[in-house]
């Protein structure tokens, strides 16, 4: 398959330029050892010229995703995961962007509203303008402890390996899927002007007294997926601290932020 090659292409010479994840930080080599074994095994010699990436915009609505390629940026935005986005130019990692991060007290707790969890966000797609609004949603809080791995063993030893399928959605519905809103609505608008991505952000919220910490984070992931975890350079970047900036807000007004990209 021609399309599939140019695509295995692609990925060899990400690997020739020392960009794949490195998986060393947890020791998950069992997953990808198969799998470069029999990417070896079936490799194929011939192969088809190698095809330049078109200057052009794709949506893979199905997966959230939009690929947007014009003069020399590449932008991919996860429109399923609050406006979450890389944006590359020159072939170049320029900004790697997780959404908003909050840290907020509610009594004893200290919880991590997000902006990066999968939802059904409000989206609208223009020429030179993506427009995405939504709501923060509160971070996953459960870990598989060494308890709770223990009670997983005997649930499995004792009825789970009859039902694998059930088992496996329940652990996905408490560690990975769903989303519980926390009372912060956002907007992020991307506009192409001058030869440059603009993106802004508004974060609204009726007080910002139990708010201890704001951000946007380069790396951030709130679910339990141990493969998402895997390091990449672009997790070496700075987070932008805008704690000081929810300091100085009043009840009812917004968090405002304009980045020229």
């Amino acid at each position: 398959m021609p399309e599939a090659l140019n695509i295995n292409d692609r990925f060899l010479k990400g690997l020739a330029n020392g960009l794949a994840p490195c998986y060393a930080d947890d020791h998950i080599i069992g997953h990808h050892t198969w799998n470069y074994l029999l990417t070896w095994r079936d490799f194929v010699a011939e192969r088809p010229p190698f095809k330049p990436r078109q200057t052009s915009r794709f949506w893979l609505q199905e997966g959230g995703i939009l690929i947007d390629r014009r003069q020399n940026t590449e932008l991919y935005l996860a429109l399923n995961k609050g406006g979450a986005f890389k944006l590359f130019r020159d072939n170049k990692l320029v900004v790697s962007d997780t959404q908003f991060s909050l840290q907020v007290k509610e009594g004893s707790k200290i919880k991590n509203a997000v902006g990066h969890l999968m939802g059904n966000y409000k989206i609208i797609i223009e020429e030179d303008e993506i427009l995405i609004q939504g709501s923060l949603g509160w971070a996953k809080q459960k870990q598989m402890t060494t308890l709770n791995l223990m009670i997983l063993r005997i649930v499995m030893y004792a009825f789970g390996r009859f039902f694998p399928n059930l088992i496996r959605k329940i652990l996905q519905k408490i560690l990975i899927t769903g989303k519980k809103s926390a009372p912060f609505a956002f907007t992020r608008q991307l506009k192409w002007e001058d030869g440059q991505w603009t993106v802004i952000d508004e974060l609204r919220s009726p007080s910002w007294d139990n708010v201890m910490t704001a951000g946007i984070g380069c790396d951030q992931t709130s679910i339990y997926v141990v493969m998402s975890r895997t390091f990449q350079l672009g997790q070496l970047q700075s987070w932008l601290d805008l704690t000081e900036q929810v300091r100085q807000l009043n009840p009812g007004q917004n968090l405002r932020l304009e980045r020229d990209l």
